[in-house]
Formats: C-alpha cells, sequence, structure tokens
C-alpha cells in the first residue's frame, strides 16, 4: 500500500503462475482498503501471453475480445475472455521501453477499454509470435509499442536522486 487507498504490484515478467499471485495480491490489497492501484509493468519484457490473457479476464467483462492475433496471409483470431470481470477499480499502469509483448497485450487491452490510464514512456513494441498481435481495437503492437495516456520520461538523474516522476504521475491521477 501507498497510503491508506492506493495499493501498488510491480510484476518483471509474466512467469507461469504469475496470474494467481497477481490476483492474490490484489485481494491482498483490496482487503487492506485499496480503491486504486498502481500496476508497474516498467522493464517487463513479456513472457508467456496465457498469463497475460488471464490476467485481462480479471479486468474485462466476459466474452470480451482481449487479444487479435493475425498469421502471415492475414488470417484473424481473437481471442475472448472466458470470466466474468472480478475488478473495477482505478488503474493506472507504468511502462516504458522495455515494457515487451505480454506487458503490451495487457497494457494494450486494458487502454482500448478505458480501464487502465497508462503513464510512462512508448512500449517496446515486439508484437509476435507465431502471429501479429494486435489490441482488442485493432492497434497493432509490433514495432510500433503503445504510446501512453501521459508520457513521462525517467531519467538517470531522477534515479540517482530517488525520484520517480511516473509513479508519482500516476498517484496524481489516481487522486
Amino acid at each position: 500500500m501507498l497510503d491508506n487507498e492506493t495499493g501498488y504490484i510491480s510484476m518483471l515478467s509474466f512467469d507461469e503462475e504469475c496470474a494467481d499471485e497477481f490476483e492474490k495480491e490484489m485481494d491482498n490489497l483490496i482487503n487492506n482498503g485499496a480503491k486504486k492501484v498502481i500496476f508497474d509493468l516498467r522493464y517487463n519484457t513479456g513472457g508467456l501471453v496465457d498469463e497475460a490473457l488471464d490476467i485481462l479476464d480479471l479486468f474485462v467483462d466476459k466474452d470480451a475480445v482481449t487479444l487479435i492475433t493475425k498469421d502471415a496471409t492475414g488470417k484473424e483470431t481473437k481471442t475472448i475472455s472466458k470470466n466474468d470481470k472480478k475488478y473495477d477499480i482505478d488503474l493506472v499502469i507504468l511502462v516504458n521501453n522495455y515494457s515487451a509483448s505480454a506487458s503490451e497485450i495487457v497494457t494494450g487491452a486494458l487502454k482500448d477499454y478505458g480501464i487502465a490510464t497508462i503513464v510512462g514512456t512508448v512500449t517496446y513494441g515486439k508484437g509476435v509470435i507465431q502471429a501479429v498481435y494486435y489490441t482488442p481495437k485493432n492497434n497493432k503492437i509490433n514495432k510500433i509499442g503503445i504510446t501512453p495516456d501521459y508520457e513521462v520520461e525517467l531519467t538517470e538523474e531522477n534515479i540517482e536522486n530517488g525520484v520517480d516522476p511516473q509513479l508519482e504521475k500516476a498517484k496524481e491521477i489516481l487522486k
């Protein structure tokens, strides 16, 4: 908890079981009074797409498109959420140019649906597995990245001074 009503979760990769761990941490934050959450995906280079999709299922309505993939021939496949959403909470996601792949899937979908506000710098732009992937609103990720709602740089000087303007902007948005 960052304060009485703001929780914070950082995830550096989408490893096996991370969706279950994320859900436990969200429940814990909410049980401790969190009404808002900052989800830090800075430096998250991706991982297991299925784990990212399981996390999305916690935030989007049942049967919502969470990911679109297109193969080399342009054939489109849509991934649909399986469950009713569990969380309806003010959410800010922090990203940077190292946020890639599975972290862009989560960020892109939550941005498309207006579920989260995105703060940081443009993401890496890795949107390829065996097919190129797109956000639910058909925005291409590969070689483009996701542009935050609020672009906020984090400089070496900020780090040396122990200042995190991206985290501060996320807190400001959630006030």
